[in-house]
């Protein structure tokens, strides 16, 4: 599979967790300012490009992306096993993808606030190599 280009990482895994099912959470590509939970949001995380350390040359890099499961509001309820749900959906979907999402550390459960709503989320990154010099 050709390397992805850094203009194309969002859309790609945006494409991968897209909903099949009316159940499937929706996919925010773009940094927002309000959610409706269940959601996912995509948003790059830091370091968020690195030099690649194995072959493929100049302007290859590690891009190290985000993707937020928002569960719901910071509430007593059932929203910590929703977030476990979503988890598994996301670690699914991205390991079932042609692209190579490698799972790195992620947050835990926390508080989010998004449009001055407290919600809980969970923040889990992954690394992809890109080219960010116009090529494959």
């Amino acid at each position: 599979m050709p390397v992805l280009s850094l203009t194309q990482v969002r859309p790609a895994a945006a494409a991968a967790l897209a909903p099949a099912v009316d159940t499937d959470p929706p996919v925010l590509q773009d940094l927002v300012d309000a959610v409706d939970p269940p959601a996912l949001m995509l948003e790059w995380n830091d370091p968020w490009l690195t030099a690649q350390t194995v072959a493929g040359g100049p302007g290859m890099f590690q891009a190290t992306l985000n993707v937020i499961c928002f569960a719901g509001r910071v509430e007593p309820g059932p929203n910590i096993a929703t977030l476990e749900t979503m988890v598994g959906h996301v670690l699914t979907r991205l390991q079932a993808d042609a692209n190579p999402w490698a799972m790195q550390p992620s947050q835990a459960p926390r508080r989010f606030d998004i449009g001055g709503i407290p919600l809980l989320a969970v923040r889990l990154s992954f690394q992809i190599p890109v080219s960010v010099n116009g090529g494959p």
